[in-house]
């Protein structure tokens, strides 16, 4: 780290940071950007061509998804696993930020993977944006797919695009 930025940096923060920019750590850290892009590249197209066209204009999802019975103990298992991944991808990410690789992206696929309260509704605000809803259709078509089914309380394309139709605050 150059002097001058050593400077700039408060001691507690400066001993935390040293560490972290060890050549084998900044080596591990651009082989997981490497990996974390090209799996952005392949898995987001992969898994959004197998969403079910109605993801996101069904009225409620399962409560939990948890079941009764032997299966339970696995979706139990796999819920908290997936939510150790996210974490460790937002913590990842966060480091990110003042390290290399994709801070933003890791960040965001580890929010996806985490179970928390408005989630679901933080999905469909952002599928119901008109040019992130037309590349997912186009992806989808790509695919053989039919496309994402809009919710009803969402505009149309038109409205939204026109400007007619204000944006829904809260």
């Amino acid at each position: 780290m150059p002097a001058w930025v050593e400077r700039l940096l408060p001691d507690w923060f400066r001993n935390w940071l040293q560490p972290l920019l060890s050549p084998p750590v900044l080596i591990v850290l651009a082989i997981f950007s490497v990996v974390t892009f090209v799996a952005s590249i392949v898995g987001v197209p992969y898994f959004l061509a197998r969403l079910p066209a109605d993801y996101f204009s069904r009225r409620e999802r399962f409560s939990l998804g948890i079941s009764s019975g032997s299966t339970r103990r696995l979706r139990i298992v796999w819920r908290v696993l997936r939510n150790l991944l996210g974490a460790l991808l937002v913590l990842l990410g966060i480091l990110m930020l003042v390290l290399p690789g994709q801070a933003i992206l890791t960040i965001l696929i580890g929010a996806l993977l985490i179970d928390f309260p408005g989630k679901r509704r933080f999905e469909r605000w952002v599928i119901a944006r008109p040019i992130v809803m037309r590349n997912i259709n186009k992806l989808r078509r790509r695919a053989g797919k039919p496309p994402i089914e809009p919710r009803p309380s969402w505009p149309p394309p038109s409205a939204r695009s026109s400007g007619s139709f204000p944006e829904k605050r809260g």
